[in-house]
């Protein structure tokens, strides 16, 4: 029991609010930390599924359409979810002549899918030419 003049004192040293701030500080960083890392982690799949969908649509279309390019690449874009994506294809040569590999790779924006670095996602199928 402190007593200053002959008063007890019921309150907190000055020390005890410090740690106890402290604490409290580290607590909600640690929240603010765990809540952006889940938002990257909501778009980044938001992104990744958006690419997915890219690469689907327009392997659906060769399909539907029969419309392979004869050539060995072939890229273009597609409007998906308020954006541009850009996409490209390498067509492969497989032991059956009448079937090609197809791998498609996405891409977020024109700069990435130009300098050739790593694309969103990266799909590969196999198709007829007929």
């Amino acid at each position: 029991m402190n007593s200053i003049s002959g008063f007890k004192s019921h309150g907190f040293t000055l020390l005890e609010v410090m740690v106890s701030l402290l604490i409290v500080a580290v607590a909600l960083t640690a929240l603010v930390k765990g809540a952006a890392e889940k938002v990257n982690n909501a778009n980044e799949l938001r992104d990744k599924t958006f690419a997915q969908w890219v690469a689907v649509n327009q392997i659906t279309e060769w399909r539907t359409f029969h419309t392979l390019p004869k050539s060995n690449s072939a890229e273009g874009e597609q409007m998906m979810g308020k954006q541009n994506w850009f996409w490209t294809a390498k067509f492969m040569k497989t032991e059956i002549k009448s079937i090609r590999k197809v791998i498609l790779s996405v891409y977020k924006d024109e700069e990435n899918k130009d300098n050739k670095t790593q694309p969103i996602i990266r799909f590969t199928t196999f198709m007829s030419n007929k």
